[in-house]
């Protein structure tokens, strides 16, 4: 698919890496919004913190969620970056695949957009690891 410019970038690829990356960071943002604002107010009466934990439980879950949450988000932002600048500059498509894919897989751990935003990643870096840009036709020299 050529551009304006005559350019030929990945452009399907680029698309669902893009859909993939904003949705880890949607998911992400709700997640620290949750781990902010509602986990810190639970309360479990049969808790029993580790020893020389003086906090509710609830903190000590907002903690963990958070930082999953924002370790996520940091994925999310270098996934969607990447699938920018692959259409930006298909000449370095192994570059933006390569990070679109390490990203997307790192961000299960930051809960990779309910598997969906990360899947979409993954199919995305592996489309654009595999395109290759359409040959211009040869046409034979006249004797």
């Amino acid at each position: 698919m050529a551009s304006k410019t005559g350019v030929e970038y990945p452009n399907i690829p680029s698309i669902l890496a893009l859909i993939g990356g904003v949705l880890i960071v949607v998911v992400d943002v709700f997640l620290l919004t949750v781990a902010l604002v509602i986990l810190p107010h639970l309360n479990y009466t049969n808790f029993i913190p580790p020893q020389g934990y003086t906090g509710s439980p609830g903190n000590l879950v907002s903690g963990f969620v958070g930082a999953l949450a924002v370790f996520g988000m940091i994925c999310g932002v270098i996934v969607a970056l990447s699938a920018v600048l692959l259409r930006l500059k298909p000449g370095h498509r192994q570059t933006w695949g390569i990070l679109v894919l390490v990203f997307s897989i790192l961000s299960f751990f930051g809960f990779g957009g309910f598997i969906v935003g990360a899947v979409l990643g993954i199919v995305g870096a592996v489309m654009t690891l595999r395109w290759k840009p359409a040959q211009a036709p040869t046409t034979m020299p006249e004797r």
